[in-house]
């Protein structure tokens, strides 16, 4: 996305980043210092790239208080105005070493290294995302869900009808179109989808989607929150999503095929239309690295509280026609609308990290002219698929092992995720829940 503003018509511009959890970070500039920024970079200690959730530093992080600084430069394509505070301008940034060089834990340089390798093959992806989230409001026990309704209730779309205003007009004003808004499954939760875009213009728009949620929610007195399952006996908040490839002018989509050869539960437009080899390929690589892919689509404990049967989220390692019982779904709209829904991927990724691997793992399946197998019509949750890993330390371990992903997202990259996150799950590991007293305490 080319930037449609210039810093001078700021007062401020915030440099943001993202950590390996993929938590935006950075800094507030006086305007007149972003063009310094531009060519020197903003210095930052390289360990703050792989704080914990806690928040605080590993025991053994690869850049500590000895490491020096590394750099946030802002893509200045990426300049982008903040609706709800006054003067204010958003550049999402890349990090680098002191001399220039790409920093090893940068998620956005790992996205761009991966579209790189697919323009090599002469393939640009576009993505569009379906995020959902949880609004809570202030209640007398703590924070509690902002609405009791459920999926698709207009109610619930009128109570949060200045939300949702403030929402959509934030993202217009930062230059992406967001499709539509409607109340989820679950009290207090809503889903929004943004347009498709090139993919690191995505991942921007979901960092800001972040940022701005959870900034208009506080100012509105009440909270937003990403996490995956927020509640017990809910549905979850996923983040779907929607993959194409097409060719350097963006006319020709790749995943378009003019063979009717998928039948559809509910049928097609158009009706003679199916999906291309290199989609099936690319479909076939999604399926291949699936378990490894889960590390960094689902990398939180809570996330694996979402990847379980009966709330609609994916557990077996299939692909089907318009079917939400399989990680990868083949949406009805077909022709130059031809895409890849991954619906593995949930709101706590980080989507530079998660987009880099799905499409590295995508390209390997090109690369490889990978079988994706036939597509299941039925409920992939009865069928004898392979399951998608149970906890985050098999994902991790998944991941550990996949040379394709490695290789996509930089050796040390992938150490430093895996050490956080083994860190994370062992600070689980050593809290004692109220379900296991109520489940173990007067049992044994």
């Amino acid at each position: 996305m080319s930037s449609q503003h210039t810093p001078d018509e700021f007062e401020t511009v915030r440099l943001l980043w993202t950590d390996l959890n993929g938590i935006a970070r950075g800094i507030s500039l006086p305007a007149d210092q972003y063009e310094h920024a531009l060519d020197e970079g903003v210095g930052f200690a390289n360990g703050v790239a792989e704080l914990t959730l806690e928040p605080g530093l590993l025991d053994d992080p690869k850049y500590g208080p000895q490491s020096g600084d590394m750099m946030a430069v802002p893509d200045p394509d990426s300049l982008m105005s903040v609706a709800w505070a006054d003067g204010t301008a958003v550049a999402c940034s890349d990090l680098t070493t002191v001399d220039g060089e790409p920093l090893d834990l940068c998620g956005r340089g790992a996205l761009q290294r991966a579209l790189d390798d697919l323009a090599a093959e002469g393939y640009t992806p576009y993505v569009g995302v379906e995020s959902e989230f949880s609004v809570l409001a202030p209640g007398e026990e703590g924070w509690e869900p902002y609405n009791t309704r459920c999926s698709y209730d207009m109610t619930a779309v009128d109570q949060a009808s200045d939300l949702i205003g403030t929402w959509s007009d934030a993202m217009s004003e930062a230059g992406y179109e967001m499709l539509g808004v409607h109340q989820e499954s679950q009290p207090g939760q809503y889903e929004v989808n943004i347009r498709y875009n090139d993919a690191l213009t995505t991942a921007d728009g979901v960092m800001f989607l972040r940022h701005m949620v959870k900034a208009t929610a506080r100012d509105a007195g009440l909270k937003a929150t990403f996490m995956p399952r927020p509640y017990s006996g809910e549905d979850a908040n996923g983040m779907h999503f929607h993959l194409s490839l097409w060719d350097d002018a963006g006319e020709t989509n790749h995943f378009r095929s003019d063979e009717d050869d998928i039948p559809f539960p509910a049928g097609k437009h158009p009706e003679v239309a199916g999906l291309s080899e290199t989609g099936r390929h690319f479909v076939g690589g999604l399926l291949d690295h699936m378990k490894a892919l889960t590390a960094v689509c689902a990398p939180t404990v809570n996330s694996y509280k979402r990847l379980l049967p009966g709330i609609w989220a994916p557990v077996n390692i299939a692909w089907g026609p318009d079917n939400r019982s399989t990680v990868l779904r083949l949406p009805p709209e077909l022709g130059s609308a031809t895409r890849i829904e991954h619906r593995v991927t949930d709101t706590s990724a980080n989507p530079y990290l998660s987009l880099a691997a799905t499409l590295a793992a995508g390209l390997d399946g090109i690369r490889n002219e990978t079988d994706p197998g036939e597509p299941t019509l039925q409920n992939a949750y009865h069928e004898d698929y392979e399951r998608l890993p149970r906890t985050l330390p098999e994902a991790l371990a998944h991941l550990e092992g996949d040379e394709v992903l490695v290789d996509a997202l930089g050796e040390s990259l992938v150490e430093e995720f895996v050490k956080l996150k083994r860190d994370e799950f062992d600070r689980y590991q050593d809290h004692v829940t109220e379900w296991e007293r109520r489940e173990y305490r007067d049992e044994f």
